[in-house]
């Protein structure tokens, strides 16, 4: 696993500093998120992939006070300092899937990436910003790609860098013309 602090040379230190900031303010979502329900989180391999069992651990979460399960998969090539925000991120958004009754279709995902960005900018990062654009390459192009692709990026900081350097829609037609191991 490679450390994003480790490609501050190719990156450059803008970039980088962009994501140690989103990635504070994801630390803080997830953080606030789990005293408004009363909840944290545990990594599991096998956590809830679909909207029906998502409600379901997030109800017995609830009731139990119990941690909610998160998927520890897929998590070595983030763009988040530590990788350990992206599980930070998955709680956020897999409680707001629930709180915002919003399933996991390509529709109801783009109006939970829209209202995550919203937090984001009432935080004070503006649209288009680049800690703005790192969340919405994240969230929105995944979303995409799962719709187009029916995956997630094989390498997720390589597909947020993309979106970001070369353009979100260039970034996203190399991730979906890329196949598994290039």
């Amino acid at each position: 696993m490679t450390i994003l602090n480790d490609l501050r040379d190719r990156l450059g230190d803008d970039l980088l500093d962009a994501a140690d900031t989103l990635s504070a303010f994801i630390e803080r979502a997830a953080a606030q998120t789990a005293e408004n329900v009363g909840f944290g989180y545990a990594l599991v391999p096998d956590a809830p992939n679909t909207f029906p069992t998502l409600t379901e651990a997030y109800a017995h979460s609830v009731a139990t006070g119990a941690p909610l399960p998160i998927s520890s998969e897929d998590s070595d090539d983030v763009i988040y300092t530590p990788p350990s925000v992206n599980a930070a991120l998955r709680f956020w958004h897999d409680v707001h899937h629930v709180r915002r009754r919003l399933n996991f279709g390509l529709v109801d995902e783009l109006e939970l990436s829209l209202w995550h960005l919203g937090e984001l900018e009432k935080a004070g990062h503006q649209p288009g910003s680049l800690v703005w654009r790192l969340l919405h390459a994240d969230l929105t192009g995944q979303a995409y790609v799962q719709a187009f692709a029916h995956r997630f990026p094989f390498d997720q900081r390589r597909f947020v860098i993309g979106c970001v350097t070369a353009g979100f829609d260039h970034g996203l037609l190399a991730e979906l013309k890329r196949q598994k191991g290039t």
